[in-house]
């Protein structure tokens, strides 16, 4: 889609009863800041206009304002969406961080802090238009010569492919799988979709017109083709291409990479190696007795048998985490029987937007008013992200930290309580199950997509006991019960600690990195640079993922400032550069001791964002404003100069 000359103005013209039905089903928080933007009058920031305080993860979409002021917004939300179609300027074009703070602030119905100004102004900005020159990154001049390996097509690869387009510079991409879209390619399980809506898992340079909030897989991995090929990127990929080792050669400043396709092997050489690889790729697999003996069907779920027909059969669920809770309601009218085992239960949200599509009038308003879908954008990047993550932070005052960790967090803990007893009303013997003992959020939290319907059902037993072996015909479980199966499904997660762990890569004086980490223990500088490892940068490495949020947004933010890392080497004629030893140990200290202020480490559960020490290493403790600043401008002093 083409980007609009003028700020907030519509691409797609709509006529006057287009702009009215889009308008009737609209956000109406999203309108208001579009009619103060627009309009400059301070008017539709105060009383009687002011937003309420929206409960969970809900769209909130009516504000909670009276009918009478709902229709008022409305109504002059027609006129000043007809009037952007005219070409008419909006009085305030760019919000400063200090209005934009207030502006969220009253868009949101709560107190949203200065200090998230500076990014939110920018983030508006950019989904008005990602294009303006204000946004746009300084020029780069690669020397002669210099090549550049990316690895993986997932959303890390696919923010590098926009960065590194725009910089000119001469890369390759190498993907193992045969289409792109990382792990959004290798899990085809029944029901599998984002649990993050849908405009807000998505590239801010590749606007797409969703047909469902929360999109499906198909539709996902199809984005991620159609960007790359957008990007001018599909014929720079080789797929089916699997990157087995990576050396450094310090004498010349030089990684080789061993890489195999099909049967044949060759090495590759590069000045700079970027990786996407991510974590969540390495399937986890309990080791338990017999399950060479099974008869049936059993696998990972990340490794769906695309020939399987499950009707009519007994079907097993291992875990209870998010595979399995969209998994479980998509299967469930087709099996015989069910049966879901439980290692521990999960708090669940209301989902009121599953499976719903989003009317054509919402998609029209979306992709032809920048100024509305910005505040609509924005409006679910502080909902899913920084709202929450305060949320999570311990206060030590609080006297109740065996339950919660502020008073926020036990007011999420009541509301996911009422919701998970309403939804099991009448089965007292489920809400045992499934009520947990430890804080909301704790773990990633779940979205009701069918689930606490699904395991009511008569044909479906939700067991919580550990599984202790296989047998031909059964899962047998600690406490004894044998349970019939025709099929077993693994929904066991990944091997989330072990970053990088599918290649084995090689740094000064060969040090091997999985021996730097100590296994399960990696540390990076910002998640992208490890000492000892020169021109080796990693996107969606080490405490690179939000604890809520759009992944999405941060692999953007990352790649930006590794934009800068380069360009700075390009500029100062650096031939090779890593992290200082002593930054990053300072850093990762500061991410260990934020951590230990938040609701991952708290020791009433585990989880996979925890390694073997009980570190957390998967996710970072900052807000996304926190994260931002810190990577905002690069640091040439942070770095050793080889």
């Amino acid at each position: 889609m083409d980007s609009p000359t003028t700020p907030g103005a519509t691409t797609d013209r709509m006529t006057e009863e287009q702009v009215r039905a889009a308008v009737a089903v609209a956000n109406v928080p999203s309108l208001l800041m579009v009619l103060f933007q627009f309009s400059g009058d301070a008017r539709w920031l105060q009383a009687p206009y002011l937003p309420t305080r929206g409960k969970g993860l809900v769209d909130h979409d009516s504000g909670g304002l009276p009918d009478a002021v709902q229709i008022e917004i409305r109504e002059a939300s027609v006129d000043v969406i007809l009037r952007l179609q005219d070409g008419e300027t909006p009085a305030i074009t760019a919000p400063s961080p200090e209005l934009t703070a207030r502006m969220m602030s009253v868009c949101m119905g709560e107190p949203v802090g200065s200090e998230q100004g500076e990014m939110l102004a920018a983030e508006v900005a950019r989904r008005i238009d990602p294009d303006q020159p204000e946004l746009a990154l300084p020029p780069v001049h690669a020397p002669a010569g210099f090549k550049l390996l990316l690895i993986g097509t997932g959303v890390a690869g696919v923010a590098a492919v926009h960065q590194l387009e725009d910089m000119g510079v001469d890369y390759e991409i190498l993907e193992r799988q045969p289409d792109a879209g990382g792990v959004w390619w290798m899990n085809t399980y029944p029901g599998c979709g984002v649990d993050t809506p849908s405009h807000l898992y998505s590239f801010s340079f590749a606007r797409n017109d969703w047909s469902r909030h929360f999109e499906l897989r198909d539709d996902i991995q199809r984005y991620f083709t159609q960007t790359l090929k957008d990007l001018g990127a599909d014929q720079r990929i080789r797929y089916n291409t699997e990157v087995l080792s990576a050396t450094y050669d310090e004498g010349r400043n030089k990684w080789a990479l061993r890489v195999r396709c099909g049967d044949a092997e060759e090495t590759l050489e590069a000045d700079v190696v970027l990786t996407g690889v991510g974590s969540l790729n390495l399937p986890r697999l309990p080791d338990v007795p017999g399950r060479d003996t099974f008869a049936g069907i059993q696998f990972h779920s990340s490794q769906w048998p695309e020939d399987l027909d499950v009707d009519g059969k007994r079907v097993v669920i291992v875990g209870a985490g998010a595979s399995s809770m969209q998994i479980a309601p998509a299967i469930a009218d087709r099996v015989g029987h069910l049966t879901i085992v439980q290692r521990s239960p999960q708090w669940v949200a209301p989902f009121d937007k599953f499976m719903q599509p989003i009317t054509a009038e919402l998609r029209r308003l979306l992709q032809g008013c920048s100024l509305y879908f910005a505040w609509y954008w924005i409006r679910l990047f502080w909902q899913f992200g920084d709202k929450v993550i305060e949320a999570l932070r311990v206060d030590p005052e609080w006297e109740h930290p065996e339950r919660s960790v502020n008073a926020r967090n036990d007011a999420h803990r009541e509301f996911f309580t009422r919701y998970l007893t309403d939804r099991l009303a009448g089965r007292p013997d489920l809400i045992e199950k499934s009520l947990p003992e430890y804080p909301p959020f704790g773990k990633r939290i779940l979205l009701d997509n069918g689930w606490f319907e699904t395991i009511r059902r008569d044909d479906v037993d939700l067991v919580t006991d550990p599984v202790a072996e296989l047998r031909p015909g059964s899962l047998v479980t600690a406490s004894g019960a044998d349970l019939p199966a025709d099929v077993v499904i693994w929904a066991t997660g990944f091997q989330a600690a072990r970053f990088m762990s599918s290649v084995d890569v090689r740094g000064r004086n060969g040090a091997r990195l999985s021996d730097v980490w100590d296994g399960d223990n990696p540390k990076a500088y910002l998640g992208v640079s490890v000492p000892g490892f020169p021109n080796f940068f990693m996107l969606g490495g080490p405490n690179s993922f939000p604890g809520s949020g759009s992944f999405l947004y941060f692999m953007e933010v990352q790649m930006r400032y590794v934009r800068a890392l380069l360009t700075t080497m390009f500029d100062r004629r650096i031939a090779a550069l890593d992290a200082r030893q002593d930054i990053t140990d300072a850093y990762n200290e500061l991410v260990d001791r934020t951590h230990d202020r938040t609701v991952w480490t708290h020791p009433g559960m585990q989880t996979y964002y925890r390694n073997s020490r009980g570190r957390v290493i998967f996710v970072m403790p900052f807000l996304n404003a926190e994260y931002w600043q810190m990577t905002k401008n690069f640091n040439l002093n942070d770095y050793t100069i080889r």
